[in-house]
């Protein structure tokens, strides 16, 4: 049985993904968490089936159930949906809707052939396709993606990057479609090749450059001694040769934060500043508003996996070679490294984690900076894929 999960931002195409594709053109049965949802909330509100529901309102239910029943909730109950299907001889599935990493976490532990699709698209398109159904309201919408992605911070609540970085395969699907033009045809094509490569019947099971360097990025976060994020950042020349990677760490000859302050540094200055909202005559909104600014990067004693890359370079050798240089990393550069990289002549990033921060966006498209999302094989399965015993 080939199960395949998938996960975006709304407005990335997943649900197009899933059934004009995956359904309609390679027979997979569909499965959707958001219907399940659905489903739930119209029996309990006593509602016709096709009443139409809020986004918002959707995100509300939806962590209330998995509040309630856990957060793989969703995924349980897709499970009980295959277990009944399966018994009138489907073996392919896709399920659309993934919104929390527990749901992946869960689907993983029931089946061994279960792999993620990660499908992304950038933020101005996303919001072309789907203003119709936010009537413009563009607020709105930003409002709903943030929480979607996890900016409430709420563990059985919408994780959308979480459950993205959880991705077996990346695949960008930015080009405009129309019935089934080229672009149809090329994101065809992307699907088709990693089923292939999943199930074992591709021909051409060589990684890219590509995959390959961004692995490396990733083996080289795993040194990092950080509380918070661990990541990998790797420079190449024009050639894809490797001469410099760093990961996020504290200076030479310091201790990490476990060992100095019994947890995260940046934690243990921000606790101190919200006690002081803890007093007696502070507003509660006010200490809400003020603490969701306070992010005390200053605070943060490690160097970035970018900076650690771009230094070792001048360590080493001279920094001119840093000119036309690509630099992978596992994030999304932060303001303070995207001010190095546009410095110091970098000519592209390319980067795995999505929802770039706006300022260092801006910074590195006025310095021309190429930003490149990654797309491919991703870290999660480099190795279960590409990894052939030669006898």
């Amino acid at each position: 049985m080939t199960i395949i999960g998938l996960v975006g931002p709304f407005g990335s195409g997943c649900s197009f993904v899933a059934k004009e594709i995956l359904e309609k053109e390679f027979g997979y049965c569909y499965i959707s968490l958001s219907d399940i949802l659905r489903e739930e909330y119209w029996a309990e509100n006593s509602l016709d089936a096709g009443t139409p529901i809020e986004r918002n309102t959707m995100q509300d239910f939806g962590d209330a159930v998995r509040s309630k029943h856990g957060a793989n909730y969703l995924s349980r109950k897709a499970v009980e949906k295959i277990a009944v299907i399966s018994d009138s001889g489907k073996d392919k599935f896709v399920i659309d809707s993934i919104r929390n990493p527990e749901e992946v976490y869960y689907l993983k532990s029931q089946y061994v052939d279960f792999f993620v699709f990660g499908i992304f698209a950038g933020n101005n398109l996303r919001w072309e396709r789907i203003q119709s159904t936010y009537s413009g309201n563009q607020a709105q919408f930003l409002a709903d993606e943030k929480r979607d992605k996890g900016g409430d911070k709420v563990a059985h609540g919408q994780r959308v990057t979480d459950a993205f970085l959880t991705s077996d395969a990346i695949i960008l699907n930015e080009a405009p479609i129309v019935n089934k033009n080229e672009a149809f045809l090329t994101l065809k094509a992307k699907v088709e090749k990693y089923i292939g490569l999943f199930t074992g019947r591709a021909t051409d099971k060589s990684p890219t450059e590509v995959e390959s360097i961004m692995c490396m990025a990733y083996s080289n976060s795993l040194r990092s001694s950080c509380l918070k994020r661990k990541v990998g950042a790797v420079i190449v020349d024009s050639k894809g040769n490797v001469f410099s990677s760093g990961y996020n760490e504290v200076p030479l000859l310091e201790k990490p934060c476990l060992n100095m302050y019994g947890g995260c540094y940046r934690s243990v200055s921000k606790n101190k500043i919200e006690q002081l909202f803890n007093k007696d005559g502070v507003p509660g909104d006010l200490k809400g508003s003020v603490m969701a600014q306070v992010k005390l990067l200053e605070k943060c004693r490690a160097l970035h996996a970018e900076e650690n890359a771009i230094l070792n370079v001048a360590r080493f050798g001279s920094a001119a070679v840093l000119k036309d240089a690509t630099l992978y990393t596992t994030t999304y550069p932060c303001n303070l490294c995207a001010n190095k990289i546009a410095q110091v002549g970098i000519k592209k990033v390319v980067y795995y984690e999505p929802y770039p921060v706006e300022e260092a966006k801006i910074t590195l498209e006025k310095a021309h900076v190429e930003q490149e999302m990654f797309e491919g094989i991703t870290f999660n399965s480099y190795f279960r894929v590409f990894n052939e015993i030669i006898l």
